[in-house]
């Protein structure tokens, strides 16, 4: 008995957030008129399916408008604004369009940003072939009246808003449950099947960072920002690559380049020339802005300035490029943690595989071959470069703030 106590005291020292605090959040958390009829727009192609006893589209409205009100909740607001909403549907894609997301766990709670393998509309037009077994359907009642419970005993809100509350999570396992079955290719749900759909939504609401919410939305817009097609597309003068690649930066790059021996084996073409191929990409950036199709010689200083000015709005230093100190310091910091490697790897494939479905052209990697490296170059440096504590091993964490980051310098 005393091990089990010490457990449950340490799993609940072990969270990221308090159990009490995120359901009081998501009750205090409101719908908008101008917010439901977005919702209502996403969800109303489903309304004549029906899953486990409701219009399938009933169920997901309740998933989109609870995990909007929790990124909401946790960016520490009691309304749900467009980027929460968007967040919530970006979630949604995440869980209908790739696998292996069951596997997230407490020791593991980040989303691995994994490349889509089936198409998320068909998968979702195909959860009324799915039952809700009898064992499942069982364990959902039963943790349903210990969430009520819960939120009676702590007074959480009003009667009709922890019945409104109970409603939408049971919506989550259900969902969660018949997502993990389908995935797995069977057609009743099962204990099992619960059990998985409980544990993701428990880390989802008590672990996963925060800013993972955002990446996912951050990664899908960054892909399909027509800016980053365009930027592609500029090319470069022979003259000025050579200034470039006799630049301070360049140099910089050469001098210390074995401290990027580690990420170099995740991403050799990126990684060794962090610098050089972020200010490629930003320049292209700039040369977009500019109405621009290619960079001659004598535009180098102006179209570098211009560049380096992308970096200030984001509050990330230009001394990452001409200062020994702030590089050395930049390339020790990207030596990767465990995983962050695979975790890099997958990420670029989903980018990739959003590119060439938004311009709509199969072979748009191949005609612009070095964009990806110069993604990834970028994200590195944006990655290292804004890290609290820069002796620390790169993390997905830092990986994520860095996609939030290119997504905003892509809309300044």
């Amino acid at each position: 008995m005393a091990k089990h106590v010490i457990e449950f005291v340490q799993e609940i020292l072990a969270l990221a957030r308090k159990p009490i605090d995120v359901y009081r959040g998501l009750i205090q958390a409101h719908i908008s008129a101008e917010i439901a009829p977005h919702i209502d727009s996403v969800v109303e192609r489903y309304s004549d399916h029906e899953f486990a006893e409701l219009k399938l589209s009933h169920h997901l409205k309740r998933f989109i408008e609870i995990w909007s009100r929790h990124v909401a909740y946790l960016n520490y607001r009691d309304s749900i604004d467009i980027p929460d909403l968007t967040a919530a549907i970006d979630l949604l894609d995440y869980f209908t369009s790739t696998t292996k997301w069951w596997a997230l766990s407490r020791d593991e709670p980040g989303l691995v940003l994994r490349p889509a393998s089936r198409d998320p509309r068909n998968f979702l037009k195909s959860l009324p072939l799915i039952s809700i077994g009898q064992g499942a359907s069982g364990r959902a009642s039963g943790a349903a009246e210990k969430l009520s419970g819960f939120l009676k005993e702590h007074r959480l809100g009003s009667t009709e808003a922890i019945i409104d509350l109970r409603q939408h999570i049971v919506s989550v396992w259900l969902l969660l449950s018949a997502f993990v079955c389908k995935s797995q290719g069977r057609s009743t749900t099962e204990e099992e099947d619960f059990e998985v759909a409980y544990d993701i939504a428990r880390v989802l609401f008590f672990y996963t960072p925060p800013e993972d919410f955002l990446a996912l939305t951050a990664l899908r817009q960054i892909a399909t920002n027509p800016t980053l097609s365009k930027a592609a597309e500029i090319n470069f003068a022979r003259g000025f690559d050579r200034k470039l690649d006799s630049s301070l930066a360049a140099r910089l790059e050469r001098s210390h380049g074995e401290y990027l021996a580690n990420i170099a084996k995740v991403t050799p073409s990126a990684s060794r020339n962090i610098l050089t191929n972020s200010l490629r990409l930003l320049a292209q950036l700039q040369a977009v802005k500019l109405g621009m199709s290619r960079i001659e010689a004598d535009e180098y200083e102006s179209v570098i300035v211009g560049a380096m000015s992308f970096l200030d709005k984001i509050d990330v230093p230009s001394a990452l490029f001409h200062e020994q100190s702030k590089v050395v310091e930049l390339f020790k910091s990207l030596q990767p943690e465990e995983g962050v490697e695979e975790k890099m790897a997958l990420m670029r494939r989903r980018i990739e595989g959003l590119l060439v479905d938004s311009t709509g052209n199969r072979d748009f990697l191949l005609q612009f071959t070095k964009l990806i490296p110069r993604i990834t170059a970028l994200l590195l440096l944006l990655a290292g470069g804004t890290k609290t504590q820069p002796r620390e091993r790169l993390t997905d964490s830092d990986v994520k703030r860095a996609l939030i980051l290119l997504n905003r310098l892509l809309n300044e």
